[in-house]
């Protein structure tokens, strides 16, 4: 039996009052560790307040069954910055 999730997730940012978090940048995770290469900065503060829904996307839970469309639709913990997290394929 696996455990360990295995979704390849992005976390977009879909609003954003923050200087530090530009519109539609992108961060990706491969299980737990960020891909830096695809990935846009991050505030470590922001993906601490997501993290239950990148928890979420990884195990592969669709967000129809969560009562969300298109992702989990999640604000930072100062609600400036609000994120479109879900699962996707892993790049080509």
């Amino acid at each position: 039996m696996k455990l360990e999730p295995d979704k390849r997730v992005q976390i977009k940012v879909v609003k954003s009052e923050c200087p530090l978090m530009k519109l539609d940048s992108c961060v990706f995770l491969d299980g737990p560790m960020i891909d830096y290469a695809a990935s846009a900065p991050v505030c470590v503060t922001a993906l601490l307040g997501v993290y239950p829904f990148i928890m979420t996307a990884r195990f592969g839970v669709e967000s129809e069954k969560m009562g969300y469309k298109d992702g989990y639709h999640v604000c930072c913990p100062d609600k400036i910055v609000e994120f479109v997290v879900s699962s996707v394929l892993p790049p080509l």
